[in-house]
């Protein structure tokens, strides 16, 4: 009996010893790694919100100069249109979204990609072109992946109910849309040019 209660207590004390030396060794580690750009160069990370401010910028001024603009796309949720805009930005294509910000207060939850009103994504239409072959190699990439995800686990009626709901509750399917409009993956619906 007294043996067996010493054997539990070095037992218990061991197991002690080695979690307070992983923590240490964590501790440690987590000392020597840095941290990441954007928490440690305010300057970078400043420098970088300033030029996305001057990208928005230039659509508007060359809209001042009389550049036409159209509506390009309509988009369900907010992490698509964050997704393609920084695909067109990095492709100097200058876009401007209504409806970005609204859909924090109104979406239906804020874990889920769903918004409450559609992002209606504006570019100049001499930039079309450039952007209609950004995003469709873009959605098509991403209808794909769908794709193969489908073959892996059958779509079940809710998961289509869910869809069916979530583009009643975005507006996009009371939406009217242009003749030529196409509907793509991630709840993304490309307009024609005008």
């Amino acid at each position: 009996m007294a043996f067996t209660v010493i054997a539990y207590t070095l037992f218990g004390l061991m197991c002690v010893w080695f979690v307070i030396s992983g923590v240490r060794k964590l501790k440690e580690i987590k000392k020597s790694q840095s941290l990441s750009d954007l928490y440690v160069d305010e300057k970078a990370h400043d420098e970088a919100i300033k030029q996305s401010g001057e990208f928005e910028l230039d659509y508007f001024e060359r809209v001042r100069n009389g550049e036409q603009i159209q509506q390009f796309l309509a988009i369900a949720g907010q992490p698509a249109s964050a997704m393609i805009r920084s695909l067109l930005c990095a492709a100097g294509i200058p876009s401007y979204a209504e409806n970005e910000h609204i859909n924090a207060m109104y979406s239906l939850n804020n874990l889920s990609s769903s918004s409450a009103f559609a992002i209606k994504v504006f570019i100049l239409v001499a930039d079309y072109d450039r952007a209609y072959e950004i995003v469709t190699d873009f959605l098509s990439k991403q209808e794909n992946a769908e794709e193969k995800a489908k073959e892996d686990e059958e779509e079940s009626a809710i998961k289509t109910a869910q869809k069916a709901a979530g583009a009643v509750m975005t507006g996009l399917f009371f939406m009217p849309m242009p003749d030529g409009s196409e509907s793509k993956a991630m709840g993304v619906t490309i307009l024609p040019k005008a």
